[in-house]
């Protein structure tokens, strides 16, 4: 039996940290499902972030730390959650899961003294100090242990496999790259074997009728360097626009078709940089294909000849060169994590500074400017000292190796002078030899940096990875038209957590053409959910929609948005023009369509006082149009596609009475059907039907008036709302 199972958790102390493999998050959402990555991976289990987002039941909320345990278990593993105090966390088994600051989780891999050693999924691996331990844990332990029915399976995400898939469409530019940077070697061993020439045969010995020939030789491998430059630069920019266009435009043609769901989990400014990595990328393997090509052929070439010039100098240069890349590696190590604290430090530092001036009328009001202050004080002065170590740091690591470099020239010229005293090396072998060696070290810094850059252009393959295998919306290939636009949701369920109950349970709904039907309830109980999914912007888990009786999975997604209209509660308008916002660049679309819309939408006289009329401009964000024009703009947009049926969802909530029963008349004028989600009551009273809804749950339905004499939940509501 586990000791996990004996007793509340404590097992054999273990005094030794366990080294945990790096598996960041690429959404805050992921922090839960990553940290039990990183503990399988331990164990030799490595599970797909995607796939942990499935098993762990990760939602726009997050997850539940009893989801990371049900998932766990699945997996093989002995899991146990209970309360920690955390000067008790020695008493548990290492790697171990620790809910962070209320909002965050990571993982613990020991403690040893004062420093505690973390696997954060947000940045990474990082030491920490007991009192920032005790000031940011929750007290909320997750401990594991492999069963005996626990199996070691998959493999770590290697960088170099993802890009060689990258390339594979480009062989030819990437062989004539490597051929060219191979050719690119010969002139950097000539020029140490001419230097070793001139000085000992033509220098010493005078054989000056070497001189000719030894000038045309010179020459022609200037020329040969030359034209094997131009060659490889002309063939990396072939490469590179390649690898930038073709990529770039495939990912945003998949990102563009896959579902909703995928999008609300993550941050737009987030998706919008996976583009952008993918210069990095292409930079990376095209820039860099070709120095890393050089600089290993370099290297090689460089170690047989300096061999063959000096043996026992050789290996001498090959041993400080293994301790270089030593001192370098081990600095590294320490500069990335301090990198990694100053910039969750400059985080929290732009969080204290940017927060209190944007409620900077709630802290004067509050009269918090004090504490504002303070709080932003302590982040400063965090960074401060942080910037410091990492300075301190960078100074030693650059200094170490600038005086191995230098200690090893002295040494190669005392020793090379030796073997020339005694008649086993050339004056002009043992300058060829020095310049060789100064050679080697700039080839060996470069792969080390290029390590790095790899480490970090990994990140990106796994974030473009993330799209790349999600699945795009399944559309349908009926090209028929339904016979009419009625909507019918039969026996419908849905939630946002496959681990939870769903949201919506056996919901069913028929809204007739030209027909009014709202939805009305508290927050969270499932009204923007069965619009969003009346809209096609969620799939439900099972039951069916129906648009005219055909089944809506099976229509084009241009049928479907052809039929249904969606006016999100979220407003989106871009910068440009009022009639780029209202066609979404659809040239097909009238300007007589675009002129009724907006009339109908109440917001047309608004459009023609501005200068341009439907080619004003429109700031990003509306920020040029008051709250209540910019969402009558949002409803002449769907407006202008004339659909037959139009999901409101709050589409008026920022609209005076007058206005927004003016719209409800041009709407009526329409006959288009419309499905009303609203908080103000007093705009569906004339509704056909009002759906009362409590946690997905119909409580009740019917008109107004027959619910009123019910005198139940919908006419608590009226009453909250006089």
């Amino acid at each position: 039996m586990s000791g996990l199972a004996r007793s509340h958790g404590v097992l054999s102390r273990r005094k030794r940290p366990r080294a945990t493999p790096q598996i960041l998050q690429i959404e805050a959402v992921e922090c839960g499902a990553a940290s039990l990555a990183i503990v399988l991976a331990h164990y030799g289990r490595w599970v797909t972030l995607e796939d942990m987002r499935i098993a762990c039941g990760v939602s726009r909320d997050g997850t539940k730390a009893s989801n990371l345990l049900k998932a766990a278990r699945h997996f093989g593993l002995v899991a146990k959650g209970f309360r920690k105090e955390a000067d008790g966390l020695g008493d548990i088994p290492w790697p171990a899961i620790l809910h962070w600051n209320f909002n965050h989780f990571i993982v613990l891999e020991g403690i040893r003294g004062d420093r505690v050693f973390v696997n954060d999924p947000a940045t990474g691996r990082r030491t920490i100090t007991v009192r920032e331990l005790a000031e940011a844990f929750t007290g909320v332990v997750l401990a594991f242990e492999p069963a005996e029915t626990f199996e070691s399976a998959g493999a770590p995400p290697l960088a170099l496999p993802m890009m060689l898939e990258r390339l594979r469409g480009s062989r030819k530019g990437v062989f004539f790259v490597l051929l060219t940077s191979m050719a690119l070697v010969i002139p950097g061993i000539a020029v140490p074997v001419f230097t070793r020439v001139f000085i000992d045969n033509i220098l010493i010995d005078r054989q000056h009728d070497w001189l000719l020939a030894f000038t045309v030789a010179m020459l022609a491998v200037l020329v040969l360097r030359g034209f094997a430059t131009a060659l490889q630069q002309a063939g990396l920019r072939r490469l590179e626009l390649k690898q930038v266009s073709v990529p770039a435009s495939k990912l945003l043609w998949h990102m563009l078709r896959l579902p909703a769901e995928f999008y609300a989990q993550r941050h737009p400014g987030e998706m919008a940089s996976r583009l952008n990595a993918n210069e990095r990328i292409a930079d990376l393997l095209s820039g860099r294909l070709a120095s890393t090509v050089f600089n290993l052929t370099s290297l090689l070439a460089y170690a047989v000849v300096l061999w063959l010039i000096s043996p026992l100098l050789a290996v001498f240069i090959l041993a400080t060169q293994l301790l270089y890349v030593l001192v370098v590696y081990q600095g590294g190590k320490v500069q990335r994590r301090q990198s990694l604290k100053l910039s969750s430090g400059l985080g929290n530092l732009l969080a204290a500074t940017f927060g209190p001036i944007r409620a900077i009328e709630t802290l004067k009001a509050s009269n918090m400017e004090a504490h504002a202050y303070l709080q932003w004080a302590g982040h400063h002065s965090g960074v401060l000292r942080t910037r410091a170590d990492l300075a301190l740091t960078q100074t030693l690591v650059n200094a170490i190796p600038a005086s191995i470099q230098s200690l090893t020239a002295v040494l190669v010229l005392v020793v090379g002078a030796v073997s020339v005293m005694r008649g086993d090396l050339s004056i002009g072998a043992l300058v060829a030899f020095q310049g060789l060696a100064q050679s080697f070290n700039a080839p060996v810094l470069d792969l080390i940096g290029l390590a790095g850059q790899i480490q970090t252009i990994r990140a990106d393959l796994v974030k473009i990875a993330d799209i790349s295998r999600a699945q795009t919306v399944a559309v349908g290939d009926t090209a028929t038209e339904p016979a009419s636009s009625r909507i019918e949701l039969d026996r419908v369920s849905f939630g946002y957590s496959p681990l939870d109950p769903p949201l919506i349970a056996d919901f069913s709904l028929t809204l007739k053409p030209g027909a009014r039907i709202a939805l009305v309830g508290g927050s969270g109980s499932g009204k923007t959910t069965i619009g969003r999914m009346i809209a096609g912007l969620q799939s439900p888990w099972s039951g069916q929609i129906r648009i005219g009786g055909v089944d809506a999975g099976m229509l084009t997604q241009a049928t479907r948005s052809r039929i249904i209209g969606y006016v999100d509660q979220e407003i989106f308008l871009f910068e440009g023009s009022v009639r780029d916002n209202l066609t979404l660049w659809d040239a097909s679309l009238p300007e007589a369509a675009l002129v009724a819309a907006l009339s109908d939408a109440a917001i047309l006289d608004d459009v023609l006082m501005r200068t341009g009329q439907l080619d004003a401009p429109v700031a990003e964000g509306g920020l040029n149009f008051s709250g209540g024009q910019r969402q009558r703009l949002e409803l002449a947009r769907v407006l202008a596609a004339s659909p037959s049926l139009i999901v409101l969802d709050e589409a008026t909530a920022a609209l005076d009475p007058v206005t927004e029963k003016q719209i409800d008349d041009n709407l009526r004028r329409r006959g288009c059907g419309c499905l009303i989600i609203a908080h103000r009551l007093s705009t569906i009273r004339d509704c056909e039907e009002i759906i009362v809804l409590d946690r997905g749950r119909i409580v009740e339905r019917g008109d107004h008036d027959t619910l009123m004499a019910l005198d139940g939940e919908y006419a608590a509501l009226v009453r909250g709302t006089i």
